[in-house]
């Protein structure tokens, strides 16, 4: 009894070793799938990343070819037109100022334009209102190479200096009658 059980012990025994050398194999098969495909996927990502690289130079390139075209279009555009730049500075100022798109548009084509409402100044740090008034680009008085914007046929840096005088001298009126009320009393 005891021979005929050893014998089926290692006819089981070999069985199972027979089955665990196919699952290594099959392991080893599979793991050198893994390496293939692992080394297939780095190609792949190298091709990639240097296609990406290719088309990245290649958009700089296209960008900096357009960029220098469109700097030679500007270079020609003040020289053919001398008040191009400062079209382009006053079209800032004017949307600094508290005019839209639409208004700044008008302005910029030369055509006066009746607005009421606020304006800011970057000088005193504040708005100011206009009640209907005209406005205008026009050619700067001191310098003919210039542009200006003009309310009321007036420059505008002189109109904002004289609505912040006004301001300022009525805040004065309204201060200096309390400062006599509260003297020291000597």
């Amino acid at each position: 009894m005891g021979s005929g059980k050893l014998k089926e012990l290692e006819a089981d025994n070999r069985t199972l070793q027979g089955e665990v050398a196919v699952r290594n194999e099959s392991i080893e098969l599979l793991q050198r799938q893994m390496q293939r495909q692992q080394e297939e996927h780095s190609r792949q990502l190298m091709k990639l990343q240097a296609k990406h690289h290719r088309e990245m130079a290649d958009k700089e390139a296209e960008h900096q070819k357009e960029v220098s075209f469109l700097k030679s279009v500007i270079q020609k555009a003040k020289k053919w037109f001398p008040l191009f730049q400062e079209l382009v500075y006053m079209e800032k100022f004017c949307l600094k100022v508290g005019f839209n798109e639409k208004q700044t548009a008008t302005l910029i084509s030369g055509k006066p334009l009746f607005y009421e409402g606020e304006l800011y100044s970057e000088e005193h740090k504040r708005k100011f209102k206009t009640e209907r008034a005209g406005f205008q680009v026009v050619k700067d008085p001191k310098d003919k190479s210039k542009l200006a914007l003009a309310i009321n046929r007036q420059l505008i840096g002189e109109w904002f200096k004289e609505q912040f005088n006004k301001l300022f001298s009525s805040i004065r009126r309204t201060v200096a009658p309390h400062r006599k009320d509260k003297g020291l009393g000597l």
